[in-house]
């Protein structure tokens, strides 16, 4: 069962929340089985209500309470959604009848009768006194229809929850902590890899590849004996070890990466004989020893390098540069490339200010299509965009499913292995997105609203947005084509007031309102068509 609002004349619909829901018969059930009227409420189709053990010739009620109350706009309806999946033939329902009530309190969610009903039902003396039950539920009915006391109520529940997540935040904290057992776990050679097919036990040792190297050296407080006695914190050392290059080497190679687009080294997954040489050896060297003298700074050589004169020079080629070298392998200009999907959502949250720069905690679920998971999992999952900032998250955080990757990723990485190499795309597919997601035209209205803050002259606006998105100021061409788009959007927003309430009614329910409907349309379009350009996603 789902209760969606949808608007007159879109396809968009939204869910509303339903809290509980109770019946006047139900079958017992446990687990995944058909039953009980509460499993009614989750996308599995596995589960769900019936009144099979009950007289089927006589009628049932189920009452389902919003967790929140519901206004409708003019324009707006109400949706009542059953979807019927059971892989009974026969347990479908027959004829129903739905009622909704704007009446307020626990009367109209119980099966109970009303407690007027109640009073009318009984033999009522004045001079005797009511029976305190239905007295306690005349009161309750009286105060859900009480504005004041309900406001006051509300804010005392609002109190009590902050005092609880307060006494709960000042107890004490269970903490995991890691330890080293007394016996090492024994640990079995699996035949052929089946899990329960246990042979010879073998011991922990460092990796025989490996054992040429000095494993102990970066501690000799702590160096084990023997080889056999080896954990993998001393291992742990040794990756970091001043004596060991490879791993500063791959750092310093994976940083010149993200920078240039490629690597020192073109095969970064792969330092061994198989993979390619480093096109500059000496540099990388370099830069693995100043990974390891500035103490793994990572921040310290990124500014290294961003601004280093190679980093800084011109992305232009002429013809002889392109003849000689393709692949600016001898780095004699500027890198030029696509920026991957993830980072082309972030530079725009980025760039409109709407970007939350939290680091850790739970994962995001960016905007994707409605329906995408729904058939991928037949119903069992449901996908919910985050809310609030959680939102505006970098997409590092975005939620993943093996078998579902957030829809405006293309090309990305597989997910069953470690990749360390970005993967580039430009399928039309990801062109059509851009123009039709939600983020981008969520940090395109975040961006509109910011300008026409910042002044009221539409050529300063336009700069002021075009700084933004491509951090320099606009050609005297290119100001005269975006003003005459500019002037174009403005005049048709203004004579359809209708489209103007479309294009800025999605999102974020807190940067929707807007004062001027018609003037933030317009250059919410424009902010669209500059996170659209080329250059905006262009690396160079």
């Amino acid at each position: 069962v789902k209760l969606q609002v949808k608007r007159r004349g879109q396809s968009q619909v939204r869910d509303i929340d339903i809290a509980s829901a109770i019946a006047d018969a139900e079958k017992g059930a446990k687990g995944r089985e058909y039953g009980l009227v509460k499993d009614t409420l989750d996308d599995d189709p596995r589960n769900g209500w019936t009144t099979e053990t009950h007289d089927a010739t006589q009628p049932h009620v189920a009452v389902f309470a919003l967790a929140e109350p519901l206004y409708l706009a003019d324009d707006e309806e109400l949706l009542f959604v059953m979807l019927h999946r059971s892989t009974r033939g026969d347990a479908n329902i027959g004829r129903f009848r739905l009622a909704v009530t704007d009446q307020p309190g626990p009367a109209v969610r119980s099966l109970d009768p009303m407690p007027l009903e109640e009073l009318a039902a009984t033999d009522f003396r004045v001079d005797q006194p009511l029976p305190a039950k239905l007295r306690d539920r005349l009161l309750a009915q009286f105060l859900s229809d009480h504005g004041r006391y309900q406001q006051v109520k509300s804010e005392l529940d609002q109190a009590n929850r902050q005092l609880a997540e307060v006494k709960r935040a000042a107890g004490e904290l269970n903490v995991m902590v890691l330890a080293e057992r007394k016996e090492p776990r024994p640990t079995h050679i699996l035949e052929r890899g089946v899990w329960d097919k246990k042979g010879d036990v073998v011991q922990r040792r460092f990796p025989v590849a490996l054992e040429k190297s000095d494993p102990t050296s970066a501690n000799d407080s702590t160096a084990a004996d023997t080889a056999d006695s080896l954990t993998r914190l001393d291992l742990a050392r040794w990756l970091v070890a001043q004596d060991n290059p490879l791993t500063a080497r791959v750092v310093a190679n994976h940083l010149w990466q993200i920078c240039f687009g490629a690597g020192l080294v073109r095969t970064p997954e792969d330092f061994g004989l198989q993979g390619e040489l480093p096109t500059h050896p000496e540099l990388l060297d370099w830069l693995a020893v100043e990974v390891i003298d500035c103490g793994w700074d990572l921040k310290h050589v990124l500014r290294i390098i961003v601004t280093s004169d190679t980093y800084r020079q011109s992305s232009a080629v002429t013809p002889d540069m392109l003849e000689r070298d393709p692949e600016n392998r001898l780095l004699a200009r500027g890198s030029r490339y696509r920026l991957p999907s993830w980072m082309i959502r972030d530079a725009a949250l980025r760039d409109c200010g709407l970007l939350n720069p939290a680091l850790g905690g739970p994962p995001t679920m960016p905007y994707q299509p409605d329906g995408v998971w729904a058939e991928m999992f037949m119903g069992r999952f449901r996908y919910e965009p985050s809310q609030g900032p959680a939102q505006f998250r970098r997409t590092v955080y975005a939620f993943w499913r093996r078998a579902s990757a957030p829809t405006f990723l293309f090309d990305s990485a597989q997910r069953r292995v470690c990749e360390v190499r970005p993967r580039l795309t430009n399928t039309p597919l990801q062109a059509l997105t851009l123009l039709n997601d939600r983020s981008l035209w969520e940090a395109s209205r975040q961006l509109a609203r910011d300008a026409i803050t910042d002044s009221d002259a539409s050529e300063s606006r336009i700069t002021f947005m075009f700084r933004r998105v491509l951090s320099r100021d606009p050609q005297p061409d290119e100001l005269a084509v975006l003003s005459r788009e500019l002037r174009k959007a403005r005049d048709h927003y203004e004579r359809t007031a209708a489209d103007a309430g479309r294009l800025l009614d999605f999102g974020q329910p807190e940067l929707r309102d807007s004062k001027q409907p018609a003037e933030l349309s317009a250059y919410t379009l424009l902010g669209n068509m500059l996170f659209n350009m080329d250059e905006a996603m262009t690396h160079e």
